[in-house]
């Protein structure tokens, strides 16, 4: 054997050992119907089939029509609510099922993910219908393709292969319990690029030509204020979806931030108010801020609300969509409404006491507090600023296959800081009856607020601080 021969032979050994050993790829098609509202999936496994698959909504069962392995169609599927139980399968098998779809058509939404129809189009909560492996192993992954009705398009959180001839996505690491939300309509989607980041916007069915031209543009604005304010944007793929909704009198009276199969964040806008009242609301800066920090568990809603609430006028200023005595004002005034709001009340009190009480304003601006006053002794004492432990994240914690807590992602602010800054001033704010001093905070950066006048004194002991809190990265 020549040489040429030789690695020839070991070229096809190390190809051959590859394909043997490469992580599976389980395929899905999704069949869309003309209403949008049945779904006919076709769910083929690389290898082994899983022992059962998961829905991630408990009523997912009630739109399953017929699910049965194909080939054998008296094969017995058990569907237990979310969950359908697979006989033994032989390899490469194939499972096909459909689904009819019962979306809400009155009404607001008023939560997070859900089957709803807006106008023509249909947005839905994947969970609803999605049947996958309950976990991946290592390097296992999902691919959906999408076959839709002519002059229809998909919205979807998960990443896209780009170069198919169909819309295309891996599902990811996410877990199948994450919620999330598939768009399908006669909607455009729009591509945004945002540094090195992108992206993927669509307007549901609603506002006119002109109204979605800007409402582009305040996508658009936000995400770059986001990025010019810190940096860098903070992930490298986002799915928006903007719908219209009857629901309050705000510019955006409802958003949620998404993170099952990839980080989405949702806007329901009010479509009667002009452009400049979107340009100047704070919405958008707040859920794309949420994006900083990985996925929190529910109940630290002081911690991950409580850091998009500080820093959404920061970075607003930062990157001049409001000026610099505007932000000091909005600051003033949160912190002002939550020293009032249940009085004597602790942010953990506030935090449990969430859902019955109405306690938001507390724990919000309460936590705004916390970070505010984290932010002042980082840059008092030279250790850096929020900003630099929050880019810390970026880099340790951002594995998309768990939730964080509170006290997690503080131990890691503390390390990357080099300082036990974060769990010092946890331990002096939250279990404190009284809401934190923020006008001595106030004071000591040298802003005073009275009315809608800001003043500012320079020769304040953080007079420098103040300036820098405000400077763009």
């Amino acid at each position: 054997m020549t040489a040429r021969d030789r690695l020839i032979a070991g070229i096809v050994l190390f190809a051959l050992a590859s394909a043997a050993t490469a992580a599976p790829l389980h395929r899905y098609l999704v069949r869309v119907d003309d209403s949008l509202e049945r779904l006919a999936l076709s769910a083929c496994f690389d290898g082994p089939a899983p022992g059962k698959l998961v829905a991630g909504s408990e009523a997912a069962f009630l739109y399953l029509e017929v699910m049965e392995v194909r080939g054998l169609p008296s094969a017995a599927i058990a569907v237990e609510r979310r969950a359908a139980l697979l006989p033994s399968l032989p390899p490469d098998a194939c499972i096909d099922y459909t689904v009819r779809l019962k979306p809400a058509r009155v009404g607001a939404q008023t939560g997070g993910p859900e089957t709803r129809r807006i106008g023509r189009d249909l947005l839905t909560s994947f969970a609803d219908w999605l049947w996958r492996p309950e976990t991946f192993a290592s390097g296992e992954d999902l691919e959906i393709r999408f076959e839709l009705p002519e002059g229809m398009a998909v919205s979807a959180p998960w990443q896209p292969v780009h170069g198919r001839q169909v819309p295309t996505f891996r599902v990811g690491e996410s877990p199948a319990t994450w919620p999330g939300v598939v768009a399908f309509g006669g909607f455009e989607p729009i591509r945004i690029r945002v540094g090195t980041a992108w992206i993927d916007l669509v307007i549901l069915d609603g506002p006119p030509p002109e109204q979605r031209a800007f409402i582009q543009r305040w996508i658009t604005g936000a995400a770059f204020g986001v990025a010019t304010g810190f940096g860098a944007f903070p992930v490298p793929r986002l799915q928006v979806v903007v719908a219209p909704t009857p629901r309050g009198r705000a510019p955006v009276p409802w958003a949620y931030v998404g993170r099952g199969g990839g980080p989405a964040v949702h806007f329901f806008i009010n479509t009667t108010r002009d452009q400049a009242d979107f340009e100047r609301d704070w919405t958008a800066t707040h859920e794309m801020t949420h994006l900083f920090l990985p996925y929190l568990e529910a109940g630290d809603v002081w911690f991950y609300e409580g850091l998009t609430t500080y820093l959404q006028n920061i970075l607003m200023a930062r990157a001049g969509t409001i000026d610099v005595d505007e932000a000091w004002r909005r600051l003033h005034a949160g912190f002002e409404r939550g020293s009032r709001t249940a009085p004597g009340l602790s942010i953990v009190a506030a935090t449990e006491r969430l859902g019955r009480a109405g306690t938001y304003v507390r724990v919000y601006w309460g936590g705004a507090a916390t970070f505010l006053a984290a932010d002042l002794r980082l840059r008092e004492t030279g250790a850096g600023s929020l900003d630099d432990a929050l880019a810390e994240l970026s880099r340790c914690c951002d594995d998309d296959s768990r939730r964080w807590s509170a006290d997690e992602l503080i131990a890691v602010l503390d390390r990357a800081t080099g300082t036990t800054v974060f769990s010092d001033v946890a331990r002096e704010t939250l279990d404190r009856p009284e809401f934190p001093d923020t006008a001595a905070m106030f004071d000591q950066l040298g802003v005073q607020v009275v009315g809608d006048r800001v003043t500012y004194d320079d020769e304040a002991p953080l007079a420098a601080i103040r300036e820098a809190i405000m400077a763009p990265r």
